[in-house]
């Protein structure tokens, strides 16, 4: 059995001195020798028939290209001609990624016979009337791309029906929770889109359909003046606006007043509810039990 020895590692070290003062070095790590594993002669010999087909694919696909170019008399034709081998190999690696499915793999398989068929053809055509130029110009664009194809029927993957099913089952589930994923992450979107754009056209304001959700005790009464609140709530000036507009519009700061009348009779021991604050504001009860919180807040009595 072989073994091989792994080279030495040198890490830095950062030392410090009896003084307190560090400086920067380097450690060396050494390593026991280890098995060498055998070599995989099956992976190697894969590996040296991709490698060959690979070489000839270059020779074929610049033949091809400068075939069918060609055929249709060079310069934008060249670019065109790529598109056969291009095509050829996309249906190759749609090939190889449904090898676990049979089905799936039929149509690459076919696409790629086709396109193989077209190709040798349009050489054979860019050949005629010699018939051994074309024929021989078609023979080595189709035997690299055979090649190809009998490799990837090396690498094909066979089931049993049993096992088919069985894998089928597993891929529609996970199928299943990506597709579901997939429709969370739009929702989360959408969802999030709508709330952006509720809070830009409320411009911060809580709207009638938040204010009836917070009140779960309001009766029907109360739901029915949420419009003329949420009117009253939208002419409402913030403090910094009323302090700008000085005392010419000192009336618009009303809301401030009536909350600062309710903490004063809660202070005095005044036992307040929404009807009594509404008498005593002359607003709709909505109106005064938000002031009425407000003012419950500030003395210190918590909410409704």
């Amino acid at each position: 059995m072989k073994v091989r020895t792994p080279p030495p590692r040198r890490d830095p070290v950062t030392i410090t001195r009896p003084d307190g003062s560090t400086f920067e070095t380097t450690r060396t790590v050494e390593f026991a020798p280890e098995a060498v594993p055998p070599r995989d002669w099956d992976v190697i010999s894969t590996r040296a028939a991709v490698g060959m087909v690979l070489a000839l694919t270059a020779v074929a696909v610049a033949w091809s290209t400068w075939s069918i170019g060609s055929l249709l008399h060079g310069g934008v034709g060249f670019l065109a001609a790529t598109v056969f081998d291009l095509s050829w190999g996309t249906a190759l690696i749609l090939e190889w990624k449904a090898r676990f499915d049979p089905d799936k793999r039929f149509f690459p398989q076919s696409l790629g016979w086709g396109l193989l068929a077209v190709t040798m053809g349009a050489i054979f055509w860019n050949a005629w009337p010699d018939v051994r130029y074309g024929v021989v110009g078609a023979v080595v664009s189709g035997v690299a791309k055979i090649l190809w194809l009998g490799i990837m029927k090396h690498i094909e993957v066979t089931l049993t029906q049993r096992d088919r099913d069985d894998l089928r089952d597993r891929t529609s589930r996970a199928n299943v929770r990506v597709a579901f994923a997939s429709v969370d992450r739009a929702v989360m979107r959408t969802e999030a889109h709508t709330t952006a754009v509720r809070r830009s056209l409320a411009g911060g304001r809580p709207t009638v359909l938040e204010l009836s959700a917070s009140d779960r005790d309001t009766d029907p009464a109360e739901l029915a003046s949420a419009g003329r609140q949420f009117a009253e709530q939208l002419t409402e000036p913030s403090p910094a606006q009323a302090q700008a507009h000085g005392p010419a519009q000192a009336q618009l700061s009303e809301p401030t007043a009536q909350v600062e009348e309710l903490v004063r009779r809660l202070t005095n021991g005044e036992q307040l509810t929404k009807s009594t604050a509404a008498g005593i504001l002359g607003v709709s009860e909505a109106t005064a039990g938000r002031r009425l919180r407000d003012a419950r807040n500030q003395a210190g009595g918590g909410y409704l």
